[in-house]
């Protein structure tokens, strides 16, 4: 049971993110969580596809899912605290900004968990 929790515990973020944010920005925050979360996931399976379960170069002795999910909930946090002051944003400038810190937590968090 502790694992299931532990492998799904970012789920979290989602009425975190529900209740956080201003009403016309909801469903894109939901939806900027889920692909986080589900990035996360992929990311994890092809690195520890290739043998390394605590990443290519041995500096860091963690496993890759906590590097990963300690990033994501970084910048998730991140996310939720500047989309909660952006209430008056246009649609189009929050979705911008909502790929640009998803494309920024891709390459972090790649780039810890191949360390």
């Amino acid at each position: 049971m502790g694992a299931l929790i532990y492998q799904w515990i970012d789920l979290i973020w989602l009425p975190i993110g529900w209740f956080a944010v201003p009403k016309q920005h909801r469903f894109k925050t939901l939806a900027f969580i889920i692909t986080c979360i589900l990035t996360l996931r992929t990311q994890v399976e092809l690195v520890e596809s290739t043998g390394f379960n605590t990443g290519f170069l041995p500096f860091l002795d963690t496993p890759v899912y906590m590097r990963g999910l300690i990033i994501y909930s970084i910048l998730i946090a991140f996310f939720l605290v500047l989309a909660h002051f952006s209430a008056a944003t246009h649609k189009i400038v929050f979705l911008t900004a909502s790929l640009a810190i998803f494309f920024f937590a891709f390459m972090v968090s790649m780039v810890v968990m191949v360390l």
